[in-house]
């Protein structure tokens, strides 16, 4: 049973980094929103009041 304390730290690495990815995303969505809605209203052709 050598084998079985690898495993589980392998699955805990992994879960670890399975949530770093869950909430950096979470994270940096506002800011690449706002960025998506300025960029739709540039090339909606509107200069000012975006």
């Amino acid at each position: 049973m050598p084998e079985k304390p690898r495993s589980d730290l392998i699955a805990l690495l992994a879960l670890i980094v399975i949530l770093g990815v869950l909430v950096g995303g979470y994270l940096i969505f506002p800011s690449l929103q706002r960025a998506m809605g300025y960029t739709d209203c540039i090339a909606s052709g509107r200069v000012t009041g975006c």
